[in-house]
């Protein structure tokens, strides 16, 4: 039961915001990507509970005020000189390669 639990806390859901996102980012570009929607939502919601749970853990930073997406987390650790901004500006080129409206991370 416990083992089940973690592998969809560490593995799982992070692989479905992983692959998910670029799917979901594209309601932005409105017209015919309306339809994701509610795939967009359902993304959104798994990933703001991953930036409180998952990726506060695995990050050793916990989101301070405001910072409800895994992505405003990843704003301010982005400028952090440690190990955990090498792992923010990798997952920031991720997401800014299939953002519409680029930078969804910006970066220096």
């Amino acid at each position: 039961m416990m083992a089940t639990f973690l592998l969809w806390q560490f593995v799982y859901l992070p692989l479905f915001v992983a692959l998910g996102y670029p799917l979901a980012i594209q309601y932005e570009r409105m017209g015919a990507w309306r339809v994701l929607m509610p795939f967009t939502a359902l993304v959104a919601v798994v990933d703001v509970w991953l930036n409180w749970t998952t990726f506060s853990l695995l990050l050793w930073s916990a989101p301070r005020k405001k910072e409800y997406t895994f992505s405003e987390h990843l704003e301010r650790l982005v400028f952090d000189a440690g190990w955990r901004g090498n792992i923010a500006r990798v997952i920031a080129r991720y997401t800014n390669r299939f953002d519409p409206t680029p930078p969804h991370i910006p970066f220096p």
